[in-house]
């Protein structure tokens, strides 16, 4: 089963880089790619919200990059897009092309499988060593008040 569309593009970053751009890169040699939007790279104001009174802030600038696009391919075709927290356009514009290439359902569609479960699964790697590290930093304010009775 696929997982959600909205994490294909946040998956396949995780996988292995080289996998990616030549998966990618032999769907574009034999297909047909149309840019939808120019693509854009640059800063980002990063704003959030106040988790007391709600009031919007601005946490700062970070890199985003941003491709939207048209695969055809004999087979069929499909729209893709990418966003990404990166400058790297050239890898933006590969998840693009490999998110539209399983939109459209392309023969490659199972090793774009392959890869979105190898970067889902070094993403949860990564989630599981944090939480790991932000449990060693958990203090039991309780026990501490125990001690000195």
């Amino acid at each position: 089963m696929r997982p959600e569309r909205e994490s294909w593009a946040a998956a396949l970053a995780a996988a292995d880089g080289g996998k990616v751009a030549a998966l990618a890169d032999r769907i574009r040699d034999r297909a047909t790619v149309e840019p939808l939007a120019p693509p854009r790279e640059g800063l980002m104001l990063m704003q959030a919200r106040d988790s007391v009174a709600g009031a919007a802030f601005h946490l700062g600038e970070i890199p985003m990059a941003r491709v939207h696009l048209r695969l055809t391919a004999p087979e069929g075709g499909a729209d893709g897009g990418a966003a990404l927290m990166s400058d790297d356009l050239a890898l933006v514009t590969r998840l693009a092309v490999l998110d539209a290439a399983l939109g459209a359902d392309l023969p490659e569609a199972p090793e774009i499988e392959v890869l979105i479960a190898e970067g889902l699964a070094a993403r949860a790697e990564v989630q599981a060593q944090r939480a790991l590290a932000l449990d060693r930093t958990r203090v039991d304010f309780q026990l501490l008040s125990e001690e000195d009775q």
